[in-house]
C-alpha cells in the first residue's frame, strides 16, 4: 500500500471511529524508558507511553515490534 493509499485508508477507515490523543512531558518520559526498556524506535515508544498512560487494551498496528512489550495488537484487513 502507498503512500495516497494509507492516508485515505485512515481519513476513511480508522479516523472515524478513534480519538486521536495529544503527547505531554508523562508520555515522552515514559517513551525513553520503552526505548531502553524494549528496544523501540522512538515513534513506536511514545505510543507504547501513551497506551499505558490512559490504561488501553490493544493497539491497531500490524507492526509486530508492539509483541515485544505484550501489547494485544489488532488489524482489520480490507
Amino acid at each position: 500500500m502507498g503512500f495516497e493509499e494509507t492516508v485515505e485508508f485512515i481519513d476513511k477507515a480508522v479516523l472515524p471511529y478513534v480519538d486521536v490523543l495529544s503527547i505531554g512531558l508523562s508520555e515522552y518520559i515514559g517513551a525513553k524508558k520503552q526505548m531502553k526498556e524494549y528496544e523501540l524506535k522512538p515513534s513506536d515508544s511514545i505510543h507504547v507511553a501513551k497506551i499505558e498512560s490512559y490504561g488501553l487494551q490493544a493497539l491497531a498496528t500490524e507492526d509486530e515490534d508492539f509483541d515485544r512489550v505484550g501489547i494485544k495488537r489488532i488489524w482489520v484487513k480490507t
